[in-house]
């Protein structure tokens, strides 16, 4: 990634890099302010700590590292569900907490709730069912075919009636 025009990257020694490292998964400091002690940003920090524990250098991280590895998305239902019953009985300061142990943002609990909610009121269709629906499907679609067909053919009946003239017309041969 490059820096943007103006920006200037500014290179840390490893030892610097090793004692931030350390400092964050050894005390209860968070990547804001270890940065701020060690004059970076959390980013850089963040990436540190990730870079350390992908060299095997880091033995046990911190909880909330291993909860944020794991994209919210890939949760299970039943792991949504007890994460959205977890957090109902906590005060907000708790609930802070609880998100960042779970590795969670605000909205996350919002639409696992939303997701649980669309589940209870979506219908649940057997194989069999949904067999059903896409023969039906199938025989739907064969007929609005045939139906387009019949009333082009219809179209040009009456177009060849206006050419050569009405049915009953009684013209005979002489």
């Amino acid at each position: 990634m490059r820096p943007q025009s103006g920006m200037r990257v500014r290179r840390f020694a490893d030892e610097l890099k090793e004692a931030a490292v350390e400092r964050f998964l050894t005390s209860d400091l968070s990547l804001s302010a270890v940065a701020e002690q060690f004059g970076t940003t959390r980013y850089s920090v963040a990436n540190w700590v990730k870079l350390a524990q992908s060299r095997g250098e880091v033995k046990k991280p911190k909880p909330h590292l291993v909860a944020a590895a794991t994209p919210t998305d890939e949760r299970s239902a039943s792991e949504k569900l007890r994460l959205i019953i977890s957090a109902g009985a906590l005060s907000e300061e708790q609930l802070g907490e609880f998100l960042r142990r779970e590795g969670l943002r605000d909205g996350d609990l919002e639409r696992f709730r939303t997701e649980a909610l669309g589940g209870l009121e979506g219908k649940v269709h057997s194989a069999q069912d949904r067999r059903q629906i896409q023969e039906l499907e199938r025989v739907n679609a064969k007929q609005a075919k045939r139906l387009r067909e019949a009333e082009v053919l219809l179209e040009l009946q009456k177009k060849v009636q206006e050419l050569w003239g009405a049915k009953d017309d009684d013209t005979t041969r002489e």
